[in-house]
């Protein structure tokens, strides 16, 4: 079997050669919007303004810098992709791959963006790495192979993972050969990693992980683009990443291929703030609160979910909720908001967290794991004080909910800018200016399109 490296490096190193379809890289736009604006919603979040805090904020006319996108000063680029991947990931609510049980939203955006902004590349050169990045990440946990055994250590995948994928960006973006495409990740892949423990006991640093993993990614391809090599088996070697990090003795079967840029088509963008896997169920509550549902009259609640959801850190934990965190992994807390509130936003995991409505649900709510149905099914089955029964799947809900699509994306926008200034319309108009002309308009520098976007919120 060829290693791991090699086929990565061979991807990379080719990737300006190859052909994107249409769609690919709409989706690729679709998660640079859906991650500017959830970093410019953060931008008062403790952690968020804590990392800024540790950057040295760099003149406005400052050769070779980047801006946080949370508060628009500029910064060295390494500090900006830890500032954006600590902006982009404080609310929990950055895109998902399932494959690979990941936000790759706060892991490559963050470096390979800011590597475009340094060096004045295009709005196209910026979505062609995302896509690098991201069909990098998806293909680390092709099939849920490498990310179960991580998780069954105890490694949270996001920053284990992202730390590679953010080097793969990054590395498409400094426009890397073969061979020093492969260091880049090799260098990736023997600094990476991050624990559960955080999201089990509902503390901050899950944060810092990916805006780390991201800065990490960068660092890494800068240090390849240098001529700093990499060990040939950082991946795949006796002593590399995965028989350190995931157990595994040998590559998987699922590694023989090279990653495939269709992995953007399954990215996933969560519409509630909560652990993505609690989003099914979310979903499900959330046709029941439209029907009209009286918490007080709710007797029971059952919530089925998947399996693997339902063992997850956190995910069935029931209070006290003494911490935002744990509200935000609780399957019982985000099916209990949604029934009683309609949605599930960040700032509820403060506001809400003793409210008594939800907390009388979540005492009623049972989580039965469900070996048969799939990662995007679940099942509310509620029993009534009368002796009545009201039900709920996921499945009769929009998909666009959690795949995207253009118009979403820019309603969501539009609401999330909107909220923090823009005039109403404003980030409507702008993101429909660049699905529009995206063959014209990817020859604007990014750093233009960043500027228009965060000037709507300033």
């Amino acid at each position: 079997m060829t290693p791991a490296g090699r086929i990565l490096g061979d991807y990379l190193g080719h990737f300006a050669s190859r052909t994107l379809e249409p769609d690919i890289r709409e989706k690729a736009l679709m998660c640079l919007i859906d991650t500017l604006g959830l970093s410019l919603s953060a931008r008062d979040e403790p952690t968020t303004r804590a990392a800024i805090a540790l950057s040295r904020t760099l003149a406005a006319d400052s050769d070779g810098t980047a801006r946080s996108w949370a508060f628009g000063v500029r910064l060295a680029p390494s500090e900006a992709a830890f500032a954006n991947g600590v902006a982009a990931h404080a609310h929990f609510q950055d895109d998902t791959d399932h494959d690979s049980w990941t936000h790759p939203g706060s892991l490559v955006p963050p470096a390979a963006v800011a590597l475009a902004e340094r060096d004045g590349a295009s709005l196209e050169a910026t979505l062609r790495a995302l896509v690098a990045g991201y069909s990098t990440i998806n293909w680390l946990g092709r099939d849920e192979v490498v990310a179960r055994r991580l998780i069954a250590r105890g490694f949270r995948t996001s920053p284990t993972f992202g730390t590679i994928a953010a080097a793969a960006g990054a590395a498409v973006m400094l426009g890397l050969d073969p061979e020093r495409a492969a260091s880049a990740v090799s260098i990736a892949a023997s600094t990476t990693g991050g624990t559960l423990e955080p999201v089990r006991a509902g503390a901050d640093e899950w944060r810092v992980q990916n805006g780390r993993a991201a800065q990490g990614g960068l660092i890494a391809a800068c240090l390849a683009a240098a001529g700093v090599s990499g060990a040939p088996g950082a991946l795949d070697g006796p002593k590399g990443f995965l028989a350190t990090v995931a157990g595994m003795e040998q590559a998987p079967d699922v590694w023989a291929t090279p990653p495939d840029p269709a992995a953007m088509r399954g990215i996933m963008c969560k519409p509630y703030a909560t652990l993505g896997d609690n989003m099914p169920a979310a979903i499900a509550a959330q046709k029941l609160h439209g029907e009209g549902l009286d918490p007080a009259a709710v007797e029971t609640i059952e919530v089925t979910l998947w399996e693997p959801y339902t063992v997850y850190p956190g995910t069935n934990f029931k209070g006290p909720y003494e911490r935002l965190v744990q509200t935000q992994a609780s399957t019982a807390f985000a099916v209990s908001a949604m029934l009683s509130r309609g949605d599930i936003t960040y700032e509820m995991g403060n506001s809400l967290r003793n409210d008594p409505t939800i907390l009388d649900l979540v005492r009623r709510t049972t989580v039965v794991p469900d070996a048969e149905g799939g990662a995007l099914d679940s099942r509310i089955t509620i029993r009534m004080r009368d002796g009545s029964r009201r039900e709920a799947h996921s499945s009769q809900m929009p998909r666009e909910l959690i795949f995207l699509t253009r118009d979403r994306t820019l309603a969501v926008f539009d609401q999330r800018l909107t909220r923090l200034g823009a005039a109403p319309g404003a980030a409507r108009a702008l993101g429909e200016r660049l699905f529009d002309g995206l063959d014209g308009a990817g020859s604007l520098p990014l750093g233009t399109v960043l500027h228009d976007i965060l000037a709507l919120a300033r």
